[in-house]
């Protein structure tokens, strides 16, 4: 399942990020893009994620993910 952050910025400086994923999200973070209007001077840059990169333990009782971290990359019309 692809996830999706968006990165908002004002003249320049990232004000936040919103994260979402399930079988709405493209749609839910195009919603959410919608808001923040080129008029109050934002940049919304959009990323999906259909990776992860994961830290893992080996051990007597078996293997442990200790991490996860998504892989975003920019979303191009393919990906969307």
């Amino acid at each position: 399942m692809k996830s999706y952050r968006l990165v908002v910025r004002q003249q320049g400086r990232v004000v936040d990020h919103f994260d979402t994923s399930g079988s709405e999200a493209l749609e839910d973070i195009c919603v959410a893009r919608a808001l923040f209007g080129i008029a109050g001077g934002y940049q919304c840059e959009l990323l999906v994620a259909d990776s992860e990169k994961r830290m893992l333990e080996s051990g007597p009782d078996g293997m442990k993910v200790l991490m996860r971290e998504k892989c975003y990359l920019p979303v191009t019309a393919k990906l969307a």
